[in-house]
């Protein structure tokens, strides 16, 4: 469910009015979560100082983490009530549904992706100590951290965040085709009878 927090923080929007401070926000996270997010900025913090050195457009690429949503989205992933989750977010219900919603698609998404082992590293001089190696393949995203994000996407598909459109079919759309096929032989059925 932690980690539905952290993904919340990367899709969500900027917070809209009544939302708590940052400082707030970071406050309400336990400390496992804490860590995780400061260590996530100081990334982020180096990743802009390399943006601004080889000078990359700040405004267009723009990286943020949106704090106010990571509490109320680790909560409703475990468990909470609707209730309880439009208390702790202090939002209109479409405003966290649309936090929520976000949020469960990542998790899909990122729970999706394939994941390729690298087959090996090459480097422009074979004769180096490969220290310049680089990657054939992108490895993708480890399958404990895809099994995190589907087990955490599963935790958030309930009412009134489930999805209404299922993905499979249901047994009553298989039985109404069913039906229609049956009226359809049975019609053809009768007409050959009569005639």
């Amino acid at each position: 469910s932690e980690l539905a927090g952290y993904v919340s923080c990367l899709v969500a929007d900027s917070a809209r009015g009544g939302a708590a401070s940052v400082v707030e926000s970071f406050q309400r996270l336990d400390f496992a979560q804490q860590r995780a997010i400061q260590s996530s900025l100081l990334a982020m913090d180096r990743l802009m100082e390399v943006q601004k050195k080889f000078s990359v457009d700040q405004g267009s690429s723009r990286a943020q983490l949106e704090l106010g949503t990571c509490d109320v989205v680790t909560a409703w992933a475990a468990g909470c009530s609707w209730s309880e989750a439009l208390e702790m977010s202090g939002t209109a219900p479409g405003d966290l549904v649309r936090v929520l919603n976000r949020a469960l698609d990542a998790l899909r998404q990122f729970g999706n992706l394939p994941y390729m082992p690298v087959r090996g590293t090459y480097s422009e001089n074979d004769d180096d100590d490969n220290s310049n190696a680089v990657q054939a393949i992108a490895p993708g995203i480890h399958p404990d951290i895809r099994r995190l994000c589907r087990e955490a996407a599963q935790a958030m598909d309930r009412y009134p965040v489930k999805d209404p459109l299922p993905f499979d079919e249901d047994d009553e759309i298989v039985n109404e085709l069913e039906l229609i096929e049956n009226e359809e032989a049975e019609t053809e059925t009768d007409a050959s009878v009569e005639g």
